[in-house]
């Protein structure tokens, strides 16, 4: 259990400060650093997209897709943001880290926007700051971003890649604990066909065909990406309609349940394909009638899947998915990608195909002593899920367990979805 504090910093309940503060400079190892503190994504957006195209950045912390989910999602129940931002002495931007304000146990905590809903999160760092900033400038800095924002006790940073793209993450120097999740990528070949040949043997190559011709016999199968923004959009109603199925079979608490998530990702769905963030939505359809959803982003040299789900009970035995993602990943191939990201949490077809694993770690940080109230119980019960899910046996137990309890049957003719967002 790694837990650290910040001791320095003290804060008076209520003391939140609504407008951008920004102190004169922060001494660290790299030179001095002017802070500032957002609180309208419209005064950092041109800088932020200017960042985000230059280094690296993961599509929850993109600028498109930050400022949709905290419009969206976190602003009209109250969560507001507190974007830090950290130039140079010559004004070069040196990191981004886009934070909201959220309450627990009527304590401020620091939390990446969206961080729920995101398999990864990560700030955004200029090259230099990524490899050279020390563990002691993030903590000053860290703390002095508090100070500004005022009355936040706890930063919880969660599902954090060590590196991203090959650039480091500078809050891994900080004392963390390692995430339950693993985050799960193909490293892509030129031609699809001999990535599956080297991946899956003759036989299961033949099964897969066998699956493929008895599906075909319920009807003409299409694959194939929505081409408009109102097809991307009734895709994504069905892709929410298909996971509160799954959740509800399987026990679990419908993370789409809310309008407002809802809204979220019909909205970066309507985003221009070619805009940073934009949900692009693969379909594979039996005879008219979707039987796979699998949404992503591409950005940069790879291929990031976010939400996918199966549907209807006469074709899943046919593994729809398994064909859907066939013809994500030959489209990736296409494209020269370097990578297919299956996102974070284990699952059988991410064995199957992927080769690279991204370790995932989290920050627990008391801003002041009255934040081990939070970090101490948070950090326990995340070892806690991190040995459960480690270890098979206990994780398929859990699994079991929450199924007999919590879940309900559901209409046969209805999905057991391959994935989708993370679910504790």
């Amino acid at each position: 259990m790694a837990v650290i504090s910040l001791p320095r910093v003290r804060h008076v309940n209520g003391d939140a400060r609504p407008l951008a503060a920004c102190i004169s400079a922060v001494d660290t190892t790299i030179g001095r650093i002017q802070l500032t503190i957002y609180r309208d994504f419209k005064a950092i957006g041109s800088q932020w997209r200017q960042l985000q195209s230059t280094t690296a950045c993961v599509p929850a912390q993109s600028f498109e897709q930050s400022e949709a989910w905290s419009r969206l999602v976190s602003q009209p129940v109250g969560i507001m943001p507190a974007i830090a931002c950290g130039r140079s002495d010559c004004g070069e931007i040196q990191f981004i880290w886009p934070f909201e304000v959220t309450r627990m146990l009527n304590l401020g905590c620091l939390r990446w926007i969206g961080q729920d809903h995101a398999n990864y999160n990560m700030g955004l760092h200029s090259l230099q700051f990524a490899r050279n900033a020390s563990a002691r400038d993030i903590r000053t800095l860290l703390g002095e971003a508090a100070k500004l924002i005022g009355d936040v006790s706890v930063a919880h940073l969660e599902h954090q890649p060590v590196d991203w793209d090959g650039i480091p993450n500078p809050l891994a120097r900080l004392p963390h604990s390692r995430s339950a999740n693993t985050g799960h990528s193909i490293l892509l070949e030129e031609d699809f066909d001999t990535l599956y040949r080297n991946r899956f043997s003759g036989k299961s190559r033949n099964t897969l065909k066998r699956k493929e011709r008895r599906l075909g016999e319920l009807g003409e199968i299409e694959t194939g990406w929505a081409k408009s923004p109102d097809e991307r959009q009734n895709l994504v109603s069905e892709f929410v309609e298909q996971k509160r199925r799954q959740f509800a079979e399987q026990g679990i608490a419908d993370a789409f349940a809310e309008p407002r998530i809802h809204d979220f990702y019909h909205e970066i769905a309507a985003l221009p394909t070619s805009a940073y963030g934009s949900l692009d939505v693969g379909f594979l359809k039996v005879g008219g009638r979707t039987a796979a959803i699998s949404c992503g982003v591409f950005c940069n040299d790879r291929y990031s899947t976010l939400l996918t789900s199966i549907d209807t009970g006469h074709t899943r035995k046919f593994s729809p998915g398994t064909m859907l993602l066939c013809h994500q990943i030959r489209t990736a191939c296409g494209k020269g990608l370097n990578f297919f990201d299956m996102g974070a949490g284990d699952a059988h077809h991410k064995g199957e195909w992927c080769d690279v694993s991204t370790q995932l770690f989290e920050n627990f940080i008391a801003l002041e002593e009255r934040g081990y109230i939070l970090t101490l119980p948070l950090s326990a019960v995340a070892m806690v899920k991190r040995n459960i899910k480690t270890r098979p046996r206990l994780w398929g137990l859990a699994q079991s367990i929450r199924r007999n309890l919590f879940g309900k049957r559901v209409n046969k003719d209805f999905q057991e979805p391959a994935s989708g967002a993370r679910a504790s």
